[in-house]
């Protein structure tokens, strides 16, 4: 069975408002967010040097400075602009093993896993630049690797290609990707630029994900995509408007339909707030009117 017969790898109907509401895949939107910020980081460089790199890097005067502390996330969406392979092997990654796994814990789950995966490898990596004396780090390899590691726990026994050639379980990948950072954050690869340590934060957060269970429902980012709709009413309220209860009455009807479907095409979990209040709000309206009458 190939990779995308399988039930996570198959697509779905729906509506053009669950488009916008939930996009197809966050995995999508990261790579392009990594790509913009690439090329425009290329494109205005001067002189070779990097003008993005010192402002978005993990560094070793990172920790020491809370009001830097947005570096453990930059750092991630940063990658070397005179080295495109640097780059395009994370994309890659992120583009076979992000969709799967996202389709599997779902996209805000898979979203927050991928930016903690981040923040820890820029807290580990900004910690070992402090012992050492010094050092940056920049690319979203950590959270690739945590990524692949995921999906190698979920599907151990799928097969990969390696370097699109070479045939290879799952598991097996992951423990020759853990085993190759070991060997380099041992000193045994050579000189190398790779921030190792930063790998194996990825991969031991995404062991410590799977074996204990975790998981970010706690963690509501609902909220920001709510702030649309919230700035929607502010200005429908700041307008003059002739008070009309019919046509209040049957806006609201309509958007209930509207939530009913996407909860049919989606499942109830796809709401957002503002939507699950709507329709408790309509919901006890027409209990109240079934009483009356």
């Amino acid at each position: 069975m190939g990779l995308y017969d399988r039930d996570y790898g198959r697509s779905d109907e729906r509506t053009p408002w669950d488009r916008v509401q939930n996009p197809r895949s966050v995995t999508i939107i990261l790579i392009v967010i990594n790509v913009a910020v690439f090329f425009v980081d290329m494109i205005f460089q001067q002189g070779g040097v990097s003008q993005l790199v010192p402002w978005l890097a993990a560094q070793a005067s990172t920790v020491k400075q809370p009001w830097m502390w947005w570096q453990f996330l930059t750092y991630g969406f940063a990658h070397d602009p005179n080295n495109i392979n640097h780059i395009l092997f994370n994309m890659i990654g992120l583009f076979f093993f992000g969709r799967i796994v996202e389709r599997r814990i779902g996209q805000q789950e898979f979203l927050k896993f991928y930016l903690a995966a981040i923040l820890l490898g820029g807290i580990i990596a900004s910690l070992s630049f402090w012992f050492r004396g010094g050092g940056l780090v920049i690319g979203a390899s950590g959270a690739v690797v945590a990524t692949t590691i995921l999906f190698a726990f979920y599907y151990p026994h799928q097969e990969v290609l390696l370097m699109f050639v070479i045939p290879v379980k799952a598991w097996i990948l992951a423990v020759a990707f853990v085993a190759m950072d070991f060997a380099g954050a041992l000193g045994l690869m050579g000189n190398s630029h790779t921030a190792f340590e930063v790998h194996l934060t990825g991969a031991a957060f995404a062991a410590a994900y799977f074996y204990q269970r975790w998981n970010f429902r706690w963690l509501d980012l609902e909220v920001l995509s709510d702030l649309p709709h919230y700035f929607r009413q502010r200005s429908r309220r700041m307008k003059l408007k002739i008070h009309d209860p019919d046509r209040k009455l049957n806006q609201e009807a309509a958007e209930a339909d509207r939530i009913l479907a996407k909860i049919h095409a989606s499942g109830e979990a796809s709401l957002t707030r503002s939507e699950r209040k709507t329709l408790e709000r309509y919901s006890r309206r027409q209990r109240e009117k079934r009483d009356q009458s």
